[in-house]
Order: C-alpha cells, then sequence, then structure tokens
C-alpha cells in the first residue's frame, strides 16, 4: 500500500530554510540591468548624490569599468 504524502509535507522543506534578517538584507551590493555587482558602499553614496536610481531592486546609474588586475 502506497502512502499519501500530503502537500504540507512536501513544502515543508521550504519552511525550514533560515529567512534573511533585515541585516542580511541591507548589507547586500547592488545588482545592475546588465548583472554588475555595484559595492554597497559605492552604491549608496552614488544614490545620495543623485547620480543612480533604484528601480525595482535594480540599481541603474553610470560606473566606471572594472579593471582586471
Amino acid at each position: 500500500m502506497k502512502s499519501a504524502i500530503s502537500t504540507r509535507q512536501k513544502t515543508s522543506g521550504l519552511a525550514s530554510q533560515p529567512a534573511e534578517t533585515p541585516a542580511q538584507l541591507t548589507e547586500r551590493d547592488f545588482t545592475t540591468l546588465d548583472g554588475r555587482l555595484v559595492p554597497r558602499a559605492q552604491g549608496e553614496i552614488a544614490l545620495r548624490q543623485h547620480t543612480a536610481l533604484l528601480v525595482g531592486g535594480l540599481l541603474i546609474g553610470e560606473w566606471p569599468e572594472q579593471s582586471s588586475h
């Protein structure tokens, strides 16, 4: 006889994953439209200086090219 697994039992693994704290969420780097990561401090400066916008969680602005040394 097969045992029935309820939907609650199937998804219970998702609920057991630790949630991110507000501190963890605020410490993340910003992501641009093209997928580039901008360091949190640099993004916050650009936002304060009005040289960037935060739209739907994406940072929009002009960023210097990253050098690969």
